[in-house]
């Protein structure tokens, strides 16, 4: 599961206190903040598994691009 720092959490409240009037304590900020990464990380996995053609790395270096 992807971890959320303190940072992330403050970003949270100042982008939803200023789009939406809305104040969060805390640890309303940290859980909702932790819902939405989850969330988001869930659907990349599942992206993973349904598309991996998408994330293969490449086997270019930058320095062949050189």
């Amino acid at each position: 599961m992807v971890q959320v720092n303190s940072e992330t959490v403050e970003k949270f409240k100042k982008m939803f206190k200023k789009q939406y009037g809305v104040e969060y304590s805390d640890s309303e900020a940290w859980e909702a903040t932790h819902n939405l990464i989850g969330a988001f990380d869930w659907l990349l996995k599942e992206d993973m598994k349904q598309h991996p053609e998408n994330y293969k790395k490449s086997t270019n270096n930058l320095s062949d691009n050189l």
